[in-house]
């Protein structure tokens, strides 16, 4: 029986719990990441809203400009990514479908005003070729990156998505291909990679990574950069 993603991260959490409740001093032994997540005070008010179909009002900090919004939503899910979390809901003020991080909302108000979704939005296959949250409405395309063996294995056991494929194989290098939005997000992830991946495909997205790293080559080169 196919296990989704939610309940697969439950039986994780319940198979943990399990093990250090039958042997307490087990705990000792399990090392788990430190992770401050903020926002999630809210958590319950805005499943609560997107439940009932309440719209939200609320203020907003973008790191891009550094400036803080009202916004009011009508709200549709909440996501997670990258060990944030995130709201993902209709700006009321140009109907475009938004997502917020948790951490970066303040003064939450879930209003009395309620809502009707005028069409239904298949949240699981809107994201299905994401690669994140980002860019929500920009159509998915093939992307190709080459794999030195030896990170390949990283890839072949921990995919980057679930559309991940291998193309081919040669003595040195696994090339894999992705259906997904070419992303901020996604391009951070290639990057962290460093020499042990090569994006082969789109151009556009090639052109991308190559200025990325010209601009962090000069960082180190300008002398008066701060």
């Amino acid at each position: 029986m196919e296990v989704d993603e939610y309940n697969q991260r439950l039986l994780e959490s319940f198979q943990i719990m399990n093990a250090v409740n039958a042997q307490p001093d087990f705990a000792e032994f399990i090392h788990l990441e430190n992770r401050t997540p903020r926002g999630i005070q809210n958590f319950y008010d805005l499943l609560f809203a997107i439940r009932n179909k309440k719209i939200l009002e609320f203020r907003y900090f973008k790191y891009k400009d550094q400036t803080t919004t009202s916004r009011k939503v009508r709200p549709l899910a909440l996501k997670e990514s990258k060990d944030r979390w995130y709201l993902i809901a209709k700006d009321t003020k140009d109907e475009k479908l938004k997502a917020f991080g948790l951490d970066r909302i303040s003064d939450l108000t879930v209003t009395k005003a309620g809502f009707r979704q005028e069409q239904t939005i298949n949240l699981k296959e809107h994201f299905k070729n994401a690669f994140g949250i980002m860019n929500l409405e920009e159509e998915p395309e093939k992307i190709v990156i080459r794999s030195t063996k030896e990170q390949a294995e990283y890839l072949k056991s921990s995919p980057l998505h679930h559309s991940q494929k291998i193309e081919k194989e040669t003595d040195s290098s696994v090339y894999f291909a992705y259906d997904l939005y070419p992303t901020y997000d996604f391009i951070q992830e290639i990057l962290s990679f460093g020499n042990q991946v090569k994006v082969m495909e789109p151009q556009m997205l090639i052109g991308k990574v190559k200025e990325m790293l010209k601009k962090s080559v000069q960082q180190y080169d300008d002398p008066s950069a701060e």
